[in-house]
């Protein structure tokens, strides 16, 4: 017990018996984009599946987050569309949401989409493919028998619950499920760093103007930055689908910006945030929105107290980022924060050690598996811009990789399977973080957790040709 306010020590909870909500095939815990991915793909499996969440509402970082993009690395630069599946039926379904549409196909970039119409989206996704749902729902505990998860405790307004389930999916992001059932886990502070973004949402903004100066000042707009484009075909994708991108980082090269960072009028860091003209932007004309991703906040991840810390001065800088554009950037004049995110965006946390450690190599090499459960585009980094802040540009080649199902299985406990990319086993957990194909590998869980319902076996059991095989009739390509 504390002696005294900020001394802490320790107690002993109580035991008690849980009264059981449920008992289904598959448990999927964590509703961000895997996570709806695994339920709808483990329910369209024909296995009874419940998805929980903490939030009032599916998609996580695509939502709660306020990241209301999905980056495009669907096709190869030759337009072979190589991610299928459940990540593309998503991002088609999300870029009908105010954003670009099926033109979205013909274009790089980003995917951009209004996430106030893509909650409700994803929701009828989940319903339509037969799965249950449980919002404003917490696991707290894991159900662990002679080395098998057997379900979960969740904390919720009805209390304290259990669920049992035959299989279960971990789509948390931070391995939540894994390190509550003992597996090993190793965690960003291995790394030694880790970089998290903050969102917000700018309403009222002249999107037009915006654009034209940036038509009159092409200068201004890094090219390859980020992104492997210039501004003529980020301007033809908006003339085309109403959508810009502003490529991460380009505000160190906006005059705009950087004469505020000279003058100290534009704050470079509020609070735990620092290199805040960074200004990652999507524009939406249709809504006469502007989401903004701005500034790196450079916390544990996994300590609450500094995720509140971040989350707090995230919504200051909102304001001190807004009010400097309402006076200096045109097509903000009269623009206002209309939200501000309600999750941290976190890259990277806690992963799993798994059978099979994927690699920057095997991703970057194109290397192949005989247990493949997804593919994507080989990705390469390039520094193509000369600006003295300038990272590296995305850039795609015409080869792919696969992703094996043994860095889905985690080390030490049966009954479980991995399926938010950022979580599964890696040495550098960046490398299947992105929406696509942290999709494409929650599909590949929820129906290796599907099958290994139906045949009473565990994912580690399963038959990897009967997964592989229910996945190409879901519409994934696996080469």
């Amino acid at each position: 017990m504390k002696n005294r306010l900020g001394t802490p020590g320790t107690v002993t909870e109580p035991s008690r018996e849980v009264p059981v909500r449920a008992e289904v095939d598959v448990l999927v815990a964590g509703g961000g984009l895997a996570g709806v991915s695994a339920a709808v793909a483990a329910a369209r499996g024909g296995a009874r599946t419940l998805l929980i969440e903490r939030n009032g509402f599916p998609g996580g970082v695509a939502t709660a987050g306020m990241c209301c993009s999905v980056f495009n690395c669907y096709h190869t630069p030759s337009h072979e569309l190589v991610v299928r599946g459940n990540s593309l039926e998503f991002v088609d379904r999300l870029a009908q949401c105010s954003g670009p549409g099926r033109a979205w196909h013909r274009h790089k970039g980003h995917i951009i989409y209004d996430i106030e119409r893509g909650k409700l989206a994803l929701t009828e996704m989940i319903e339509e493919a037969g799965a249950g749902y449980l919002l404003d729902t917490l696991v707290t505990a894991a159900l662990v028998e002679d080395g098998r998860l057997r379900g979960v405790v969740i904390e919720s307004k009805s209390g304290r619950e259990a669920i049992l389930a035959r299989a279960t999916v971990d789509t948390t992001g931070d391995a939540d499920v894994a390190y509550l059932a003992g597996a090993p886990v190793r965690t960003i502070e291995e790394l030694g760093w880790a970089k998290h973004s903050y969102c917000f949402r700018v309403g009222n903004v002249d999107v037009d103007r915006f654009v034209r100066y940036f038509s009159d000042n092409p200068e201004q707009y890094a090219p390859y930055m980020d992104v492997d484009w210039d501004f003529d075909e980020a301007r033809r994708q908006y003339e085309e689908t109403g959508t810009l991108l502003f490529p991460h980082g380009g505000g160190y090269e906006m005059d705009l910006i950087m004469q505020g960072v000279r003058t100290g009028e534009y704050a470079e860091r509020v609070g735990v945030h620092s290199q805040t003209p960074a200004l990652q932007m999507h524009a939406i004309r249709e809504l006469g929105v502007v989401h903004i991703i701005t500034g790196f906040c450079e916390i544990h991840g996994l300590d609450i107290a500094e995720i509140t810390r971040a989350i707090s001065d995230g919504k200051r800088m909102a304001f001190r980022v807004t009010e400097y554009f309402t006076k200096r950037v045109p097509g903000f004049e009269r623009a206002r924060v209309i939200g501000t995110a309600d999750d941290l965006g976190i890259r990277a946390s806690r992963w799993i050690e798994g059978e099979l450690d994927f690699t920057a190599e095997m991703k970057s090499e194109g290397v192949r598996f005989e247990d493949a459960v997804g593919r994507g585009v080989v990705q390469r980094d390039f520094k193509k811009h000369e600006g003295p802040k300038a990272w590296g540009c995305q850039t795609f080649v015409d080869d792919t990789f696969d992703i094996p199902y043994r860095c889905l299985l985690p080390k030490g406990v049966e009954g479980l399977v991995m399926g938010a990319g950022r979580s599964v086993s890696q040495t550098n957990p960046f490398l299947l973080r992105t929406m696509a194909l942290t999709m494409v590998t929650g599909q590949a869980a929820g129906v290796a957790a599907a099958a290994a319902a139906s045949e009473g076996s565990t994912p580690r059991e399963v038959s990897v040709r009967q997964v592989q095989t229910q996945l190409r009739r879901q519409g994934v390509d696996l080469g």
